[in-house]
């Protein structure tokens, strides 16, 4: 699955308000994609090795380790609430301050021309590796490369397996602009516009919520792929916009708020989210297996508690000021970044590296040393990731800024000179080559970058 961190100086953001400490960047948010990056490598490498369900002779899981190796998953959560915050954030700045929204166009051309073509070529060579029988024919490949395969039961679990997530962040895309409409129609004071904006969330989180009740008992019909259509993770994704919410609101008043500037706070942000992490691996009672039936009641605590390990994982990047404290630097330092760089990549590959380290070497599902084989998966997927960034996403980054900015000058009639596309060329370039200035390229769930001259 899905999805603001450091900009070069001198770029700006468009219709992203400043924070608190006068700057429109979230340094930590690659530091966060990686963590959710990771996590999900985590989940599905220890299970390939039966670390995290091998049982005893009694029956009893042989590690209780695994119960914490089990919830890698709740990287999904983070992925969801990081799109809801960067992406809605700019629309809530024009809201709040009476400019037009983002135009749709440039915003859907950065969205599709970040996540589709690597998406697509991970498909392929998914494909090509592990063979035709892993989609449903031509039309099982259609319905994959067009992000449909969690529409019906039938279709799911084909091409990249994890990729489901990718569905639900690209109907999250696609409706965000229309949701965004609807809240910001009329005009209002900002006081008044941001009471619409937080009751429209709450009522958008707790509509989430009774649709998946009224969802999970469904097991056929029309409504049995109910678990991978996006209304069903509105929760998820209205947490993050509720954050963006909050945190345009403090921006546009110059303030920080009063816990954020405490010492400790970020570290205490981090110990609720480990906190919330130890309750859901082992008090409350979820299964193991990545396939487990849920009831109704788990499914919907699930959701609960995954979106609050994200809340307070994330809260720390968004509110306490860059640079103070030891999370902030960890999270924005040059290692994070890169991960957080190559994230999208490390969550498409993982699984096929995970096929092939079993397929060619002597590890034998269930039966693998977890200490060898997890750190294995990782580097060879990061170095992987690393790759395709540089040869399949970096350039439809660029070109996907490209067609945008001259989208928006043709919508402003405004005729590019010679030194402005020098210009816009120097800051991607810039951008792509220091993975600490991730969000000027425009990354799932960012706020647009824009050229020096402010276009």
């Amino acid at each position: 699955m899905s999805r603001g961190v450091a900009q070069p100086a001198g770029s700006v953001s468009v219709d992203s308000a400043p924070t608190p400490t006068g700057q429109a960047i979230f340094p930590g948010f690659d530091g966060l994609r990686a963590i959710a990056a990771l996590l999900v490598v985590v989940v599905h490498a220890s299970f390939t090795t039966g670390f995290t369900t091998r049982t005893a002779a009694d029956g009893s899981y042989s590690s209780p380790w695994g119960a914490y190796t089990a919830r890698g998953e709740i990287g999904v959560a983070v992925f969801f609430l990081i799109s809801g915050f960067l992406l809605y954030r700019p629309f809530v700045g024009a809201h709040l301050s009476g400019r037009r929204a983002p135009a749709l166009g440039p915003y859907l051309i950065r969205r599709l021309s970040r996540i589709v073509p690597l998406f697509w070529f991970a498909l392929v060579v998914t494909v090509a590796v592990l063979g035709w029988h892993v989609v449903h024919g031509l039309p099982g490949l259609l319905e994959c490369a067009f992000f449909l395969q969690s529409y019906r039961g039938q279709w799911a679990l084909q091409g990249i397996d994890q990729a489901w997530t990718l569905d639900i962040e690209v109907a999250f895309y696609l409706t965000l602009p229309v949701w965004a409409w609807l809240v910001g129609r009329r005009p209002r004071t900002p006081e008044r516009q941001l009471r619409v904006e937080l009751l429209s969330l709450v009522g958008l989180y707790l509509g989430s919520v009774a649709l998946h009740a009224a969802l999970a008992t469904q097991h056929s019909g029309w409504a049995e792929a109910w678990h991978g259509w996006l209304p069903v993770w509105w929760n998820l994704f209205a947490l993050g916009m509720g954050l963006a919410v909050v945190s345009t609101w403090y921006a546009r008043q110059g303030r920080t708020p009063r816990w954020a500037t405490q010492t400790g706070s970020a570290t205490a942000c981090w110990l609720v989210a480990l906190f919330l992490y130890w309750l859901v691996s082992r008090h409350l009672g979820m299964s193991r297996s990545p396939l487990h039936g849920r009831t109704v009641g788990s499914d919907l605590v699930e959701h609960l508690f995954y979106g609050l390990f994200a809340l307070f994982l994330i809260m720390p990047a968004i509110f306490v000021p860059v640079g103070r404290g030891w999370v902030q630097r960890f999270l924005s330092c040059r290692t994070m970044a890169f991960l957080g760089l190559v994230s999208y990549g490390v969550y498409l590959w993982h699984q096929l590296v995970i096929a092939q380290l079993v397929a060619w070497t002597p590890w034998r599902i269930f039966q693998i040393s977890l200490i060898e084989f997890v750190p294995t998966v990782a580097v060879v997927t990061v170095l992987l990731a690393g790759v395709t960034y540089a040869v399949v996403e970096r350039p439809f980054i660029a070109r996907g800024h490209d067609w945008a900015r001259r989208w928006r000058e043709r919508a402003a009639g405004i005729a590019p000179t010679a030194a402005d596309r020098r210009a816009t060329a120097a800051v991607l370039g810039q951008a792509v080559a220091d993975p600490r200035a991730a969000d000027q390229v425009d990354r799932p769930g960012e706020p647009a970058a824009v050229s020096p001259d402010g276009r």
